[in-house]
């Protein structure tokens, strides 16, 4: 999935150049996404719980195959704001549902399960970035948006005959139920203190995922191809940052997970203060760096996003609390994202980096004095 999505970052330089966007119109494109992506979310979260997560699985993938095929032919920013819109709603179908299938197939060890699990999205990163930006090199960015529509539509394809449901308890009486469970959700002090730290820590993702190819093309003058190969740097360190979090949470009982949590993010806050005060780094320097940004962000968003509502599936549906925390992190991404395009053209990279070292520590902050332990 993450291939009819992040093709958007890889393609975003060419289509600013093309159509004469500003990085603050980029911004709002990618702004319409995260907003759509955060109120799907919320919906599907509550829908897996109700009708199974295998058949809004399907939907997601077929709506998003459309979007992308769609996209690939459009022609301006309104064409442009509402496919990118509608995919974002669609995108949003595969987190709850993924994770309420593999939660409901394990009672235990969930830190390492979230952490081997919660790694899929970033080799989705990992593949999706250098194919795209091969995708773009040979055949245009057109391109990069119709080949993954044709993807998703075999995967469909695949998931319709080979993964089975899983079994649901919600009753289906009306939407109230939904308001009820909602309600139940913000009265976990918990939950809501992860899901805030959450959206501080999207604030941090969107300069280092929206961004990152662009950064690499304007600051080390690389090509499109090259600045999206390199920038693979970022979820590879996340690979190994997602597996070694969840051990580290399954290891380190006796400390708490507040304590993991917070010197998990305390390492990502001293990483962008030194890429901050890196005056002229050298390309090496930058992709270590980046690779460091997601070892010590993906780590925690693992833990916030999988491993936790895994966790909650006896109390709230795994689905439903995964869908409340990644829905509000991309209402944060929703202002990110245009702020971070608006930063950086009129202020430069090093202000948006240090954005990213303000919003990590009011994370550290915020689990420190409000997280209990159970």
């Amino acid at each position: 999935m993450y291939l009819a999505r992040l093709n958007f970052s890889v393609v975003l330089p060419l289509i600013g150049v093309e159509f004469g966007f500003s990085k603050f119109v980029l911004g709002l494109i990618g702004g319409a996404y995260s907003i759509s992506y955060a109120s799907g979310q919320f919906a599907h979260g509550q829908l897996v719980e109700v009708y199974g997560p295998r058949r809004i699985l399907l939907f997601g993938l077929l709506l998003s195959a459309l979007m992308n095929f769609l996209f690939g032919y459009a022609d301006s920013w309104i064409l442009f704001f509402a496919f990118w819109a509608v995919n974002g709603f669609a995108q949003a179908a595969g987190w709850p549902s993924v994770v309420k299938l593999v939660s409901s197939s394990f009672s235990s060890g969930f830190g390492k399960v979230g952490g081997l699990f919660g790694s899929c999205f970033l080799v989705g990163n990992v593949i999706a970035w250098p194919m795209v930006g091969y995708i773009v090199s040979i055949y245009g960015w057109r391109m990069a948006f119709i080949v993954p529509a044709a993807i998703l539509v075999v995967l469909a394809f695949l998931i319709y005959f080979s993964v089975k449901d899983v079994k649901y308890d919600v009753i289906r009486e009306s939407s109230f139920v939904w308001i009820k469970n909602f309600r139940m959700l913000f009265s976990s002090k918990n939950i809501v203190v992860v899901a805030l730290a959450f959206v501080l820590l999207q604030f941090v993702r969107s300069v280092f995922t929206l961004w990152a190819p662009s950064y690499l093309f304007e600051r080390y003058s690389l090509s499109l191809e090259l600045a999206s190969y390199f920038a693979v740097a970022i979820p590879l360190g996340g690979i190994f940052g997602s597996m070694f979090s969840g051990w580290l949470l399954d290891r380190a009982k006796n400390f708490g997970r507040r304590f993991v949590l917070c010197s998990l993010v305390v390492f990502l806050s001293f990483v962008t203060l030194v890429l901050y005060y890196a005056t002229y780094p050298s390309l090496g320097f930058g992709i270590f760096s980046l690779f460091l940004i997601g070892f010590s962000l993906y780590g925690p968003h693992v833990i916030m996003s999988a491993v936790i509502p895994m966790e909650f599936d006896k109390t709230f549906g795994g689905a439903s609390v995964a869908g409340f925390i990644d829905g509000l992190g991309y209402l944060g991404l929703m202002f990110a994202d245009s702020f971070n395009g608006w930063l950086i053209e009129v202020y430069g990279w090093n202000y948006a980096i240090l954005f990213c070292f303000i919003s990590s520590m009011s994370a550290v902050l915020l689990l420190a004095s409000f997280y209990k332990e159970k």
